[in-house]
């Protein structure tokens, strides 16, 4: 049994009152700080959600808990010339445990994460090369840690045509020598990308880490470069989710 299973069995017997999610913790028994809850869904074309089935391995309660809760998500569905179409999605809930006034114990999600290509999207078939680039060895002795955001053009074969360096806007010597890195790597790429089962020329988002000394998920890139993809007309199909959950309970 993994970790975070083990930690949420510990929530097993967790009640939901007035759409709040709480369980009164037994004396002694130290909860976990945070936990993780994977699942999948379908996206709709309309972008509801239906068919949630969270891991299998978490208790009931906490499942029929993220059943309900996603269920009320809207997702931005799959979508390429002005078709959309159903989709899967594979999600990651993280949330963190707080303690409630009347005693019990509440879940606050922090974030969702997770894989949220589809089988139609962009994702690359099995034994496709995609070679991930080379740390430079000067750098990585320098303990140096960063992301670079791409913005892609990927051809009807899945090769990269245009490549072009989003972030970080201002170039130094790590930057050039990273970024040497990657488009070295790139030019080894190849990931059709689909739409029902169609070759299509399109562009990507590509985040490129490179980390030594921290978790990668721990660099941020700051929302507006996100925010500066929606110019794009040609971008890949792929489902994004839209309510804004942060912050709010399970």
């Amino acid at each position: 049994m993994g970790t975070t299973v083990r930690r949420a069995v510990l929530l097993g017997g967790l009640l939901w009152m007035a759409g709040v999610a709480q369980a009164t913790a037994p004396e002694k028994v130290a909860l976990p700080r945070q936990l993780q809850f994977d699942f999948k869904a379908t996206v709709q074309a309309d972008g509801s959600v239906m068919d949630v089935e969270p891991d299998v391995a978490l208790p009931e309660p906490i499942r029929a808990m993220i059943r309900t809760r996603v269920a009320t998500w809207r997702y931005t569905p799959l979508r390429w010339q002005g078709i959309a179409v159903p989709s899967p999605v594979l999600q990651r809930i993280q949330a963190e445990t707080v303690s409630m006034p009347n005693g019990g114990v509440a879940l606050r999600v922090i974030e969702v994460t997770g894989q949220t290509k589809t089988f139609r999207s962009a994702d690359r078939p099995a034994g496709v090369p995609m070679p991930p680039p080379r740390f430079p060895p000067e750098l990585m002795r320098e303990n140096v840690n960063a992301v670079l955001v791409y913005s892609v053009l990927y051809d009807e074969a899945g090769k990269p045509q245009q490549v072009d360096l989003v972030y970080p806007a201002k170039s130094d010597r790590v930057t050039k020598r990273l970024d040497q890195a990657a488009r070295d790597a790139m030019r080894e790429w190849v990931a059709p990308q689909t739409f029902g089962g169609e070759a299509i020329v399109c562009r990507a988002r590509v985040p490129i880490t490179f980390t030594t000394t921290v978790d990668g998920r721990s660099l941020r890139v700051p929302p507006e470069v996100d925010a500066s993809f929606g110019k794009y007309t040609d971008l890949c199909p792929a489902t994004k989710l839209e309510t804004e959950v942060v912050g709010t309970f399970l």
